[in-house]
């Protein structure tokens, strides 16, 4: 299969792009090879799509509930009650809904971490998206019995059969420092090294956690971490809002990664990340929407603006953040995190990419499309999506979006009262 970009916009120099398969085989002025597919690129910018490295898709089924509460008391009192009733058939279809969304704002990655990651794994599949996907345990509170049952549905999810290898990675969720024992902890830790899997961990997201685990066990949640081998260079910490000093050099000497999630972090009031500082540091820093219910959103476009007055406020000067910096990490360290070849424009790369409408107004005027992007542009902003070198979007429009919206709506109704 090939696709033929004709006169879009490239670092503003108007080219053609060819792809042939799921790779950009040739961009240059007049390609006159033929192709399968031909798409008019006049008024267009092609631009790299966006990777959301920490979320809970499946959450958009809990979105407006809870809101104006502190992250501990949200988790408490509206989250974890409604999540214990949920059913594989709620995540497949709220998966879908999700990714749809995300689709729509132009993702097509999401680092996943929510139940049932069977039925979130054949929601990508179906949608054409990349994504990791794993399965998180609690165990705070459990039994003997009852831990070696969840290690068991863990394992059982390490041997279940990955539908497809080529969008699609098996990872480890450890949900974070305060919902898991040490010996789960360690487990997870083994299990990943002897598979070789990616490890997704929600840490220092707020200051009762960082003071909760000092208390309780003499370090940070970093150090905590790290004596159980959990940082590695296929480790994703999200949030990461309160670092030390100490913290930020731990992490950099394991090469792990970091995924920033600001509006979440606004919402639920953890903080502000130290944008700046962790950039400089050199570690590879990633961007997040976290889940629907605690954003509202999936959308990588708004969670870039977002991302700017974070990094200038926390820092104090309107240096700090710069678009550059900010557009990278939602697109191209987040390919690079997860060892995906692409998140550039370039011969040879796979082709996960967006067009975007240089005619619609908020692009207007176009004197640094990176800036417009970045502070300006919304998801309407963006007319096609391509990931693996399939068209997701076409003008606005996703296949089979109807059905997926009308199969949410019926799911939706239940949660309505559920307390």
């Amino acid at each position: 299969m090939k696709t033929l970009l004709k006169n879009v916009s490239l670092h503003g120099k108007i080219v053609d792009v060819l792809i042939e398969g799921n790779r950009f085989k040739k961009i240059s002025e007049n390609i006159t090879e033929s192709a399968d597919n031909i798409i008019d690129g006049t008024g267009k910018a092609i631009e790299p799509a966006f990777y959301n490295t920490h979320t809970h898709i499946s959450m958009t089924l809990l979105k407006g509930l809870g809101d104006d509460k502190e992250l501990h008391d949200w988790l408490n009192e509206d989250i974890w009650p409604r999540e214990a009733k949920m059913t594989p058939e709620d995540i497949y279809y709220a998966s879908k809904f999700a990714i749809l969304e995300m689709i729509k704002g132009g993702t097509v990655f999401c680092n996943d971490m929510y139940q049932y990651g069977e039925e979130t794994m054949r929601a990508i599949d179906e949608m054409g998206i990349r994504g990791v996907v794993s399965k998180p345990e609690i165990d705070i509170g459990c039994t003997h019995e009852e831990l070696e049952e969840k290690k068991k549905k863990v394992l059982d999810f390490v041997k279940y059969k990955n539908i497809n290898e080529n969008r699609i990675i098996k990872g480890m969720s450890c949900h974070a420092v305060y919902t898991l024992s040490d010996e789960f902890l360690q487990f997870y830790s083994d299990i990943a090294k002897e598979n070789d899997m990616y490890i997704h961990i929600h840490a220092c997201e707020t200051k009762t956690e960082v003071e909760e685990c000092i208390k309780k066990n003499g370090c940070t949640p970093i150090e905590h971490l790290e004596s159980f081998g959990l940082l590695t260079d296929k480790t994703i910490l999200a949030h990461c809002v309160h670092l030390s000093d100490n913290d930020i050099e731990i992490i950099k000497k394991h090469n792990t990664r970091i995924a920033h999630c600001p509006v979440s972090n606004f919402k639920l009031k953890s903080g502000l990340m130290a944008f700046q500082k962790i950039i400089e540091s050199g570690i590879l820093l990633t961007l997040g929407t976290d889940g629907s219910a605690s954003n509202n959103s999936l959308g990588m476009i708004e969670e870039m603006k977002v991302c700017a007055l974070n990094a200038k406020t926390q820092a104090n000067s309107s240096k700090a953040g710069n678009v550059y910096d900010i557009y990278k990490v939602a697109t191209e360290n987040g390919a690079k995190a997860f060892g995906i070849d692409a998140g550039v424009i370039e011969e040879g790369k796979l082709a996960d990419f967006v067009l975007y409408d240089l005619n619609n107004y908020l692009m207007m005027p176009n004197y640094n499309l990176i800036s417009n992007i970045v502070y300006s542009a919304q998801n309407n902003c963006i007319t096609d999506v391509f990931c693996d070198g399939k068209q997701l979007m076409s003008n606005r429009k996703v296949e089979n979006e109807r059905q997926i919206i009308e199969d949410f709506k019926k799911i939706a109704e239940k949660f309505k009262s559920i307390s």
